[in-house]
């Protein structure tokens, strides 16, 4: 019986690394929006498989980094924000993710000024 799990956790292992490789684009399930506008940073995370369960959030490149915990699998959050200095490179998005299929694993993505197109997820562990 042993045998048989470490069997089949050793398949699911593969299977999450086989979806999520760094640098790769994030499975089409996952919607993010982080766009800027009026001093504020609008960031809406919606995961419509259901899956995860948690996801942690920080914006670097502040004074001090903003981070908050959510659980479920969407939300939506509102961060004042001057104009960014050096461009929004300089402020990516992380989102730690706790999904019940595809186990932890992290995403950014790029703020963008409202009325742009946004940026593209991409898997970073």
């Amino acid at each position: 019986m042993r045998k048989a799990y470490a069997a089949a956790a050793a398949a699911a292992a593969l299977a999450v690394a086989a979806v999520a490789i760094p640098g790769e684009p994030v499975p089409d399930h996952f919607e993010v929006s982080a766009t800027y506008a009026d001093g504020q940073i609008s960031i809406e995370f919606r995961d419509a498989s259901g899956g995860t369960s948690e996801v942690s959030m920080e914006i670097q490149g502040m004074a001090e980094t903003f981070r908050r915990t959510y659980a479920g699998p969407e939300f939506t959050e509102q961060v004042p924000f001057g104009p960014p200095r050096y461009g929004w490179g300089a402020h990516p998005v992380i989102f730690d993710i706790r999904h019940d299929a595809l186990g932890s694993i992290s995403v950014k993505t790029e703020i963008r000024d409202a009325g742009q197109p946004p940026a593209q997820m991409l898997l970073v562990r």
